[in-house]
């Protein structure tokens, strides 16, 4: 089997692995929690993933992430005061759907990415707000402005 096929069947298969366990997080009634700990945690290890990954700019974060995973399809447009980060698809909020519904963007996509963002570069002050999510809406929307 090829390289880059043996590359999407492991995506597809950490996308389903996740899926499955926050849909029964949820069902435990354990998934905030859960949620709140991971993101304690990936704030602590933001930097080293940043240095691991070779990640040094907001762009880096979205499209290195997403060649990693092959899960969101982010694209990001600079603006006059930061950037805009868009995913009109994404494998893991599709699975969780499929799955029972329960919310994997925080936990395992959105707080490991502002953790990210907000690790490259403590001088600059950072303002990241999330617009919109595949879950509820028609795509994932990120904001990152200097403040």
């Amino acid at each position: 089997m090829e390289i880059g096929k043996r590359v999407v069947i492991l995506q597809n298969t950490y996308a389903t692995a996740i899926a499955e366990a926050v849909n029964i997080y949820e069902k435990l009634g354990v998934l905030a929690a859960i949620v709140e700990k991971r993101k304690e945690r990936q704030a602590q290890t933001a930097p080293y993933l940043n240095q691991q990954l070779g990640i040094q700019s907001v762009e880096d974060v979205f499209l290195t992430l997403a060649e990693i995973y092959g899960c969101a399809n982010w694209s990001v447009e600079k603006t006059e005061d930061g950037y805009v980060a868009t995913a009109t698809s994404c494998k893991l909020c599709a699975l969780a759907k499929k799955m029972g519904g329960a919310n994997p963007c925080n936990g395992w996509c959105l707080d490991p990415m502002i953790a990210m963002l907000s690790g490259l570069d403590k001088t600059e002050g950072k303002h990241i707000t999330v617009e919109s999510t595949l879950m509820n809406d028609d795509c994932c929307r990120i904001s990152v402005r200097r403040e």
